[in-house]
C-alpha cells in the first residue's frame, strides 16, 4: 500500500469510506490532547495547509481527519481520485503529488492546493519565483523597439491589450515648448522631457500620436482599474519609498513636472520629481471668455493616501504654455 508517500491506496479500494462527519469547532492551534479522544492515538499521516483558503489538516492513517474546524473521513479510489466525507457530503477529485504539494483538482476544474505544513514558506517562495518569471516572459514577448528617426533616439514599446504604448518618455527636443526637468540634461535622458500643450501635441514620431483619453482609460483598465492600476503601471525602481510591480512593462516613472497641476502649493517651477508621473492626452479645451485652460491626463503619485490609484481625467485652471507633463505615445494602427 502507497499513500501519497504514505498515504494508502489501495487498487481494489472502489468507493468512498463512508463514516459519517462530524463539525467540531477546533482552533487552528489545536493541540494533540485537545483533539477528540477517537484521533489522539491515531498514527498521524502529515499536516497541510490549504492554500485557497489557510485552512489547517491533518490526515491520520486510518481515514480520519480534520480540515479546519470539521472532522473528515477521507481514502483514495484506484490510486487515482481523493475522496473527502464530511457530513453527508462527499467530495472526489484527482490528485497529484508533487513532492510536498498534493494538488487536488475536480471535475468542474477547480484547483485545490494543500502544502505540508513544514513547506509552506518553501512553496510560496516558488510560486513567487514562478510569477516573477512568468512576468518576464510575457513582458518580453510583448516587447519592441523602434527608432525616432528625427534624431536617432532609440526607444522600448510594449503591447498591452490592444494597445502598444512607449515604454518610455518620450525625448525629443522641440522647436519651443519642452524642457528637462530642472533644466538638467541628465534629467532628460533619465525622465524624457516635459511639455507644454501646443510642443505635446506635435511632438509623437510618424506612426505614434498622442493617447486619446478613452486610450488612457483602455491602458488603467487593463492594469486592473483605476484603484490598483497605479501600483502596476509603476516601474519596479525610482519612486519615493514607493516603487511599483511593473506588472505589464510600461514602467512609468515619477518625472514630475513643470507647474504642476492640482500641486498649486508648489512655489518652484519644476516640482514632484519621484513622486508624481504625469502624461498628456489629446483632449483640452481653452473657454476663451475666461482664458481657462481645460485638459486631461494621466497622474500617478507616490506616497499619498492614493498611491496605487491612476488617475485619468480632467483638469481645469491651468496655463497650456507654461504647464509641462510627460509624453507616452500610442502606436496608430
Amino acid at each position: 500500500m502507497k499513500i501519497f508517500g504514505r498515504l494508502a491506496i489501495s487498487a481494489a479500494v472502489a468507493a468512498v469510506l463512508t463514516v459519517a462527519a462530524v463539525c467540531t469547532s477546533k482552533s487552528d492551534k489545536q493541540s494533540a490532547s485537545d483533539k477528540p479522544s477517537a484521533l489522539t492515538d491515531m498514527e498521524l499521516v502529515g499536516q497541510w495547509v490549504d492554500m485557497n483558503n489557510g485552512d489547517k489538516i491533518e490526515l491520520f492513517k486510518d481515514g480520519a481527519g480534520i480540515v479546519g474546524d470539521n472532522q473528515i473521513t477521507w481514502s483514495t479510489i484506484y490510486g487515482k481520485r481523493f475522496a473527502m466525507s464530511r457530513g453527508d457530503i462527499t467530495t472526489i477529485a484527482d490528485y497529484n503529488l508533487s513532492g510536498y504539494e498534493l494538488t487536488r483538482t475536480f471535475d468542474n476544474g477547480k484547483v485545490i492546493v494543500w502544502v505540508r505544513k513544514d513547506s509552506v514558506d518553501e512553496y510560496k517562495k516558488k510560486k513567487a519565483e514562478e510569477a516573477k518569471e512568468e512576468k518576464k516572459q510575457m513582458i518580453e514577448k510583448n516587447t519592441s523597439y523602434f527608432t525616432d528617426s528625427r534624431d536617432g533616439q532609440k526607444y522600448r514599446a510594449i503591447k498591452i491589450g490592444n494597445q502598444t504604448w512607449m515604454a518610455q518618455n518620450l525625448n525629443y527636443q522641440t522647436d519651443s515648448g519642452s524642457w528637462c526637468y530642472e533644466n538638467k540634461v541628465n534629467n532628460c535622458k533619465k525622465y524624457g522631457r516635459l511639455y507644454n500643450w501646443n510642443a505635446a501635441s506635435v511632438a509623437c514620431p510618424a506612426g505614434w500620436h498622442l493617447p486619446l483619453l478613452d486610450e488612457q482609460r483602455e491602458l488603467v483598465e487593463t492594469a486592473g482599474g483605476r484603484d490598483t492600476a497605479g501600483k502596476a503601471l509603476k516601474s519596479i525602481s525610482g519612486w519615493e519609498n514607493d516603487d511599483g510591480t511593473d506588472n505589464l512593462g510600461f514602467s512609468a516613472l515619477p518625472g514630475g513636472c513643470r507647474y504642476c497641476p492640482r500641486d498649486e502649493d508648489f512655489d518652484d517651477v519644476f516640482s514632484m520629481e519621484g513622486i508624481r508621473g504625469v502624461w498628456w492626452s489629446n483632449l483640452y479645451t481653452n473657454n476663451i471668455s475666461t482664458d481657462n485652460f481645460a485638459f486631461t491626463e494621466l497622474s500617478i503619485y507616490a506616497n499619498f493616501p492614493n498611491s496605487n490609484t491612476a488617475y485619468e481625467g480632467g483638469y481645469s485652471g491651468g496655463d497650456k504654455e507654461n504647464i509641462g507633463l510627460s509624453v507616452r505615445c500610442v502606436k496608430t494602427e
